[in-house]
């Protein structure tokens, strides 16, 4: 039995690492590089050569340090690959008697293991049907409703047993054997209603406890006085990764094996944690480390980390270093550390040494041997580039560079067509502030799964490119919280998908930006927002972000203005689009200011087109004005409008609501933060903030 998933869901919903709930049964969605005999497991399972689910982008592998990226199997897959998964939670409990079972228990007993005569393997449960209860025949067990994570990724079943026990005063009783019954004591499933329960295996009642303080984390797993109650110093300071897969063995007394999740240790475990007089900030720190009760299936469990980016021809930018090069490049030192034939602290001294060794796998580019010594020496010497590695705002730049050039001229097997078309082509009322407008009919987005968080989503989204040798402080640990999706360091792939659609992308007019910025009410309003959002970085200790702008926020909003128009006019549904907001400081080097919006769905709906259709001259302005004047007025006005303190995550939203501004979150790529439509559209009191009503840009 197998069940069905959407390509899409395969990252944003079930990606490596996510809890998958489905009829009669809970899973976690294992490593997309766990092996899949007789193929591997480094393409999802599919055979190395010409595997179809093959994504290619060097540009992009170059940023990531991969070989490639590799899309979710399909059912239609020849070599039968498939996306793994493990049952989680593995405490069930039955409906009828309220007792929980361990799901390895009754592994050992096959006769519980519906259909397990079809089982091939103990690391994957491929059946995909329920447990029998043991003790009411024609009833299937459920998952438990909790689980317990930390931010540092770690996730693991409750531990009833250990809480029942440590309650009462009876740690003697832990790990004894005894029956547990998690029951409800009242007409509702609240938490006050809930009680676990112990007896002993003869029937013998032991002790019980309420849940109702489950969710409080010290309450629960913290104790400064006796280090028997602190829940990591019970577990020695180890927790699994579900997600990686049950690896270690382990035997039970009368024979059975089976195999069980591999415990990894948590760093700079210490008791007591803390001491009473500790700040907030150290008692913060000290309790990222210990678990935390969440529902199985809250939304704070899984946060994946999703970049989307633009695929371009390679004759649209121009690269510091040849990317062929590169690539081939990143291919053999990965190749040659993995063989513990080159070390990681001198890896250029080591390359040219063995030269003669290596120069025949770069013997497709036709480069003399002095220039491949030059560009070897020139990868490992720039740090700005990263050892070769983009950073967000390089992507960012070489794909605005792209959309506005003229000359580009993509190559046969590359899907990108764009139209340049003028500002002065277009007559609006706000059109002076319209520089370029680039129609893509053919148009490439690769959504990249570079790992998940838990708990709280990652605060710094340039992380994804980083290493951790090149981090500090606060940095350092938001790093340390994102989890690699694969199994297996040496692996070259990431998951992704690939998304062919069309897009209209707008170029604005950088001096009237300019003009509009230094203009004092427009700073005054800004600093709401970046003043809230300095307070929360500096409340969790994190360097201030100098990307943030008022041009930023304006452009942001108005491209949610714009997509909530375009769903109307071109059928598309809000969450079938998606945006890129193109912007850096004004003093920046190389000025962008600009929106792409996308059709962003692989399904029909992302189908559909007539998107391009929109965004030329003779019906683009109307949209932007019907758009415009729609935001003047919300129906959560006065209030939305009026809003001087800030809403929303971290306080960084103003005159923004899902009534006038916020979108699906996959739609949008700053997760709905950092909106105002104050900054489009001017305040009741001053309609001169808006950015649309400035006297260069507004005409009649």
């Amino acid at each position: 039995m197998e069940q069905e998933i959407r390509t899409s869901q395969a990252l944003h919903t079930y990606g490596p690492g996510a809890i998958a709930d489905f009829p009669e049964l809970s899973v976690m969605v294992l490593s997309h590089d766990k092996p899949q005999p007789p193929n591997g497991g480094e393409f999802w399972g599919e055979e190395r050569e010409n595997a179809p689910n093959r994504l290619d982008d060097e540009r992009l592998a170059i940023a990531f340090n991969v070989e490639c990226f590799v899309s979710p199997p399909v059912k239609e897959s020849v070599s039968k690959a498939s996306i793994q998964t493990t049952r989680f939670p593995t405490i069930l409990q039955c409906p009828v008697t309220n007792e929980l079972f361990n799901i390895r228990e009754l592994e050992s007993h096959e006769k519980f293991y519906t259909n397990y005569e079809e089982r091939n393997r103990r690391t994957v449960d491929e059946t995909f049907s329920g447990y029998h209860s043991p003790k009411v025949k024609g009833r299937k067990l459920i998952p438990v409703r909790f689980v317990i994570a930390t931010e540092e990724g770690f996730l693991d079943d409750f531990p009833f047993d250990w809480y029942v026990h440590v309650k009462n005063n009876k740690p003697e009783e832990i790990g004894k054997g005894n029956r547990l019954f998690l029951k409800s004591k009242g007409n509702t499933a609240s938490l006050k209603t809930l009680e676990i329960e112990s007896f002993k295996p003869d029937g013998t009642f032991v002790c019980k406890a309420s849940l109702e303080s489950i969710f409080d984390q010290e309450k629960t797993f913290v104790d400064l006085t006796d280090p028997q109650k602190d829940y990591l110093q019970f577990i020695s300071g180890r927790m699994p990764k579900p997600w990686l897969g049950r690896t270690v063995e382990k035997k039970e007394s009368f024979g059975n094996s089976y195999k069980e999740f591999y415990r990894f240790p948590i760093d700079d475990v210490s008791w007591p944690p803390y001491n009473d007089g500790a700040s907030d900030a150290a008692k913060r720190k000290t309790l990222a480390k210990y678990p935390r009760t969440l529902q199985r299936g809250a939304g704070n469990i899984y946060f994946p980390i999703i970049y989307k980016a633009i695929s371009i021809p390679k004759r649209g930018y121009d690269p510091d270093l040849p990317e062929d090069f590169v690539s081939i490049l990143q291919q053999v030192v990965r190749g040659l550390q993995n063989a513990k034939i080159i070390s990681e602290e001198e890896p250029c001294e080591n390359l040219l040494a063995m030269f003669d060794n290596i120069k025949d796998s770069f013997r497709i580019l036709d480069y003399p041997d002095a220039h491949l010594k030059g560009l070897i020496q020139k990868y490992f010497q720039e740090e700005t580039s990263k050892k070769g590695q983009y950073t967000i705002a390089q992507l960012r730049e070489q794909e605005f560079r792209c959309f506005i050039n003229p000359k580009v001229k993509p190559k046969r097997k590359e899907w990108y067509d764009s139209k340049i078309i003028d500002g002065d082509k277009y007559n609006f009322s706000a059109s002076a502030l319209i520089s370029k407008v680039v129609l893509l009919n053919k148009l490439r987005e690769l959504k990249i799964f570079r790992g998940f968080t838990r708990v709280k989503p990652l605060m710094f989204e340039d992380l994804i490119f980083e290493s951790e040798t090149n981090v500090t402080g606060e940095r350092k640990r938001e790093f340390q919280r994102i989890q690699d999706p694969r199994s297996d360091k040496n692996t070259a792939t990431l998951p992704a998908t690939e998304v062919k659609g069309e897009g209209i992308f707008i170029q604005f007019n950088d001096e009237i930006l300019k003009k509009w910025e230094d203009l004092p009410q427009v700073k005054n309003r800004f600093e709401i927002i970046q003043n809230n959002y300095r307070e929360y970085r500096r409340k969790f200790e994190m360097e201030e972000d100098s990307m943030l702008s008022a041009r930023f926020i304006a452009l942001h909003t108005f491209s949610h203005l714009l997509i909530n128009e375009l769903s109307i006019e071109c059928g598309y549904g809000s969450s079938s689009l998606a945006e890129i907001v193109y912007c850096n400081q004004p003093e920046a080097e190389y000025s962008m200011n600009g929106i792409l919006i996308y059709t962003s769905t692989s399904d029909s709906e992302g189908t559909l087109g007539g998107l391009v259709e929109k965004g030329l001259p003779d019906n683009l302005g109307s949209i932007i004005e019907n758009a415009i004047n729609k935001s003047k007025w919300c129906s959560s006005d006065p209030l939305c409008i009026d809003d001087e303190v800030g809403k929303g995550f971290m306080g960084v939203n103003l005159a923004a609501c899902h009534s006038c501004c916020l979108l699906p979150e996959t739609s949008c790529g700053s997760m709905n933060k950092f909106l105002d439509r104050g900054l489009v559209i001017g305040t009741l009191e001053d309609q001169s903030i808006g950015l649309f009503f400035q006297k260069e840009v507004f005409t009649t």
